[in-house]
């Protein structure tokens, strides 16, 4: 498997381009990192086969698409069991609104972000999702009132 301290230059060119333009065909790819279509092809491929690059996808507008608040919960749990944190887990993979979870250190135990359509919406996930789990103590809200940066690359 491919690690980061086996990359060369080229191979750090194709995923600087690849972060900014993953939809980006070969041919131009090559063209920008100063390589054959061929061989730009052999390293992307070596890229994705050792994981270093793990899948492409759409970024959306959540706000076009109607989820206009995004909101930060903590969440601390009840008890620091097996049981609870894999119930948090299951909970985080299941519900559509989380997209994203992180187990952290410190006064909260994970950090929820979520997109909800309204605050009906936020209170409803809150209310009749998170704060009746068996997992959860207690739940605090943060509601984003502006991103100034979001999806941001690696640096490389």
């Amino acid at each position: 498997m491919q690690r980061a301290g086996e990359l060369d230059a080229l191979d750090l060119k194709i995923l600087e381009a690849l972060q900014v333009d993953g939809a980006v065909t070969n041919q131009e790819l090559a063209g920008r990192v100063g390589l054959s279509a061929s061989q730009c092809s052999r390293r992307r491929a070596a890229l994705e086969t050792s994981g270093i690059i793990r899948g492409y996808r759409a970024v959306l507008d959540a706000e076009r698409l109607g989820f206009g608040i995004t909101v930060f919960i903590s969440v601390a749990l009840n008890t620091h069991n097996v049981k609870d944190a894999a119930g948090i887990r299951d909970l985080a993979r299941t519900t559509d609104a989380i997209l994203e979870a992180h187990a952290l250190t410190g006064s909260a135990d994970y950090l929820l972000k979520v997109v909800v359509r309204d605050l009906k919406e936020l209170s409803a996930l809150v209310s009749d999702v998170l704060l009746p789990h068996a997992s959860v103590a207690h739940v605090t809200s943060n509601i984003v009132l502006e991103t100034m940066k979001d999806g941001g690359a690696l640096p490389l």
